[in-house]
């Protein structure tokens, strides 16, 4: 076998690896599901996976500019949807600062692999506030200084009328208090790059592996930056009930039996190069002998002919 054959076979090996070794710490990972986070604050998302977020909705960016919300699903890019409101006291806050870590650990760069947006539903919020937040979050991101980060992640502020349409089409609720703050849920929503609602993911702890594999999911991996991504998102699924990924059995035989087949070719084409090899070689030598017979036959002659020519000049 070949040292590119070799390679190739090394890198699929190390990469089915990693998924059955991280299949393991997704199986440990555990997320609040939708009815606890219901249960903690008093107010519950209504799924609208398959859906589309409102893509005329007009919010403001940080730096003012007014945005169709549909502007940023017009590439190949997924998102993260974060609802928060900017003078929240505790959760937001602690909401964004999770995200954060999660990014941190993450392999993929926001701005270039997904987009993260962030959008209060707090109308009376201002651009300054969201300009605030996004600054404070770019210091902490690890990648917040790249020219990538700084063009994919934004914060948001929008009038009454077009956040009531962004948060019908996700399914967000809140409820504003007597003193000013909102109970709201705490989530995040996952969406494809064409606008649709993939994943919801609840509570305060996202870990990167979970995020991972649904953003993969959003942009159907198209996203996956090597082999061993493209085998994670083809062997783990998202359970519903169990409210994370899991391996999938089934998918994970298909990429044995994938493999096998690969051994069984890679072997059949070692054993048909070495008998064309050995074919060859035995064809060159039997050549060789031959000239070499060839040769001697007509040295041979030569001599002869040499040696009757000398032998009858000395008779006469």
């Amino acid at each position: 076998m070949n040292q590119r054959k070799r390679f190739n076979l090394m890198i699929m090996l190390l990469a089915l690896a990693s998924v059955l070794f991280t299949g393991m710490n997704a199986d440990a990972q555990v997320l609040l599901g939708r009815d606890q986070v219901k249960e903690l604050n008093g107010v519950e998302v209504t799924e609208q996976l398959g859906n589309y977020v409102s893509a005329d909705a007009v919010f403001t960016d940080e730096n003012g500019n007014d945005v169709e919300f549909g502007s940023y699903f017009q590439d190949d890019k997924p998102a993260i949807l974060v609802m928060v409101y900017y003078q929240c006291p505790v959760v937001c806050p602690v909401v964004l600062s999770q995200l954060k870590d999660s990014l941190n650990k993450l392999d993929y760069t926001a701005g270039e692999d997904f987009k993260l947006l962030v959008v209060s539903f707090d109308h009376t919020e201002t651009t300054s506030m969201a300009l605030g937040e996004r600054t404070n979050f770019l210091g902490e991101y690890n990648k917040g200084q790249t020219t990538e980060a700084q063009s994919g992640i934004h914060f948001h502020t929008g009038k009454a009328v077009d956040i009531k349409r962004l948060v019908n089409s996700i399914g967000f609720a809140f409820n504003p208090l007597d003193n000013g703050d909102f109970s709201h849920p705490i989530s995040l929503m996952i969406v494809s790059p064409k606008g649709k609602v993939t994943r919801y993911m609840y509570g305060f702890d996202y870990p990167s592996q979970e995020l991972k594999l649904s953003l993969l999911d959003a942009s159907q991996g198209k996203i996956a930056a090597s082999l061993g991504d493209r085998l994670l998102h083809f062997c783990f699924q998202f359970d519903p009930l169990a409210g994370s990924y899991s391996i999938q059995a089934f998918r994970v035989m298909q990429v044995g039996a994938l493999l096998t087949v690969l051994f069984i070719i890679i072997g059949l084409t070692m054993l048909f190069m070495g008998d064309r090899v050995r074919r060859k070689l035995y064809l060159a030598n039997k050549q060789d002998e031959t000239n070499a017979n060839t040769n001697d036959s007509h040295s041979s002659n030569t001599s002869s002919s040499s040696f009757a020519g000398v032998h009858t000049g000395q008779v006469s």
